[in-house]
């Protein structure tokens, strides 16, 4: 990958990094995962730089400098406004938006805070479609047992990695593993900022009650899916892994539920890392999609 152009923003009082690479007229967007870099979405940032795409990587605060982000900033909505602060900032006035996980989330939220920012949305394995998330989310959001297992740990679990993040076709791959876990590098900023997205985005007051004891629910604070009918004339492309455990495929039917224009390709035998278990897969699905869907243009 040719060297990134590295600069940092300020919103909010905080340092975002962003990393741009490519040449050309049209600009990309990419919002990795919550504890994910530009390397998860590597092979994806290669395709749009040699698509033509002047392509800007946006971190979330934490992530790769301090400060930390705090609860009070850490709503879905609210990393959408910082996003589009930021687009604002370097000069960006309409992009391709590409999101993994948390950062599809933050798209899904951009496109409908900020319709003009938006030319497509490439949503990979999106949080804020469906109800549901991996039940140890749950306990990420209690106070005490959260702020116990979201800590700062020396390296990252490799059998988390195989049983959690990564489906069947990879997950004996001893090579890709430890590939997976090198790309992580954990850091109180980091960890810190997770905590404040988790806590932020759970339920309030009495309401919390019945979210840890009843099966579901989640991303009830934070799912666009009553939405959606305003996406409509958006062009979007949705890529799953099947095995995905962190975020369940069946949410992309909601696009079809909501009559969004929509392309939705899920890849048997994947899990939540699509972007790196199927980077050929996944890259064959954009292109088609960014060179044969035509964009929308605003009136």
């Amino acid at each position: 990958m040719e060297a990134m152009r590295i600069r940092f923003v300020r919103v909010d009082g905080y340092r975002i990094r962003v990393l741009t690479s490519g040449h050309g007229t049209q600009d990309a967007v990419v919002l990795p995962g919550m504890s994910a870099s530009y390397q998860t979405l590597a092979p994806q940032i290669r395709l749009l730089r040699r698509l033509g795409y002047v392509t800007h990587v946006i971190e979330l605060p934490g992530t790769s400098c301090g400060p930390a982000l705090r609860r009070e900033h850490a709503t879905f909505a609210q990393l959408a406004t910082q996003t589009a602060r930021v687009l604002e900032e370097i000069g960006v006035r309409r992009a391709v938006i590409l999101g993994h996980s948390l950062g599809g989330g933050i798209a899904l939220h951009l496109a409908l805070s900020r319709r003009d920012l938006v030319e497509r949305l490439v949503l990979i394995a999106p949080a804020g479609l469906g109800r549901s998330l991996l039940w140890t989310y749950k306990l990420f959001s209690l106070p005490v047992i959260g702020r116990a297992l979201m800590r700062p740990i020396p390296k990252a679990s490799a059998s988390y990695a195989r049983n959690v993040l990564v489906g069947s076709q990879r997950r004996d791959d001893t090579h890709f593993i430890a590939t997976l876990l090198r790309m992580e590098r954990p850091s109180v900023a980091k960890f810190l900022t997770m905590r404040a997205i988790v806590w932020a985005n759970a339920p309030r007051h009495f309401k919390r009650m019945a979210y840890l004891f009843l099966p579901g629910g989640e991303q009830c604070t934070f799912s666009v899916r009553a939405r959606l009918t305003e996406l409509r004339s958006l062009p979007i492309l949705v890529l799953w892994g099947a095995q995905d455990r962190v975020i369940c495929a069946r949410d992309a039917a909601a696009c079809a539920a909501a009559g969004l224009d929509a392309q939705v390709h899920v890849r048997a035998g994947a899990g939540h890392m699509l972007p790196l278990e199927a980077p050929a897969w996944t890259a064959s699905r954009i292109r088609s999609f960014l060179q044969q869907q035509p964009a929308f243009r605003a009136a």
